[in-house]
């Protein structure tokens, strides 16, 4: 009798969790669109996707033409999204990394990021220290885009209270519904220093 053959990073994220245990919400066009439009995101920009999950966000932006990199803490999502979006490279790049433990990545570097993104991902992370180094990392005129369901639940989405707390030492910010059961919402902060 033959061993089983290995098993692939995609496979193993697969039998860990279903999409609909991870919280995916599919991508559409208008999403994109309207990243892509209240982000001011052009090609030749520098964009870190976090809690990048498998990837496909990061894809998306780097459609766009910006250079990405996605970071997320579990390393089989990461080699899934290295081996789906190998396509995109060298536009795209995927790094394992627990923002909520591990020490900032040495890429990270103070003004570093024309935009950030946290596209379903910020709920379960460290807020204020993610905010704190966020700033740091952003150029002075950088976006960050934070995508979130409004939830009491702080393991669906984030709460009234502190989607208004985000806004607060940024020189603009805007919101605005990414579904149209308007359950999902993008908040774009630029400026960080404002």
């Amino acid at each position: 009798m033959r061993p089983p053959a290995p098993r692939r990073p995609q496979d193993i994220w697969k039998s860990m969790c279903s999409l609909t245990d991870t919280g995916y919400v599919p991508i559409s066009d208008e999403e994109v669109r309207l990243f892509q439009g209240y982000c001011g995101a052009v090609p030749g920009q520098t964009a870190v996707d976090i809690g990048t999950g498998t990837g496909e966000w990061a894809c998306e932006i780097a459609r766009l033409g910006l250079t990405v990199t996605g970071y997320d803490s579990n390393s089989a999502a990461i080699e899934w999204a290295r081996e789906v979006h190998r396509e995109h490279s060298p536009r795209l790049h995927f790094a394992r990394h627990d923002f909520t433990a591990d020490v900032i990545p040495v890429s990270l570097r103070p003004g570093s990021a024309d935009i950030v993104s946290c596209r379903h991902s910020l709920h379960l992370m460290d807020v204020p220290r993610l905010m704190t180094d966020i700033r740091r990392w952003l150029r002075p005129d950088g976006v960050l885009h934070v995508t979130t369901t409004v939830a009491d639940d702080r393991a669906a989405g984030l709460p009234d209270a502190q989607v208004s707390a985000l806004t607060q030492g940024w020189r603009e910010h805007h919101q605005y519904t990414v579904d149209p059961h308007r359950q999902v919402i993008a908040i774009i902060l630029r400026g960080p220093g404002g």
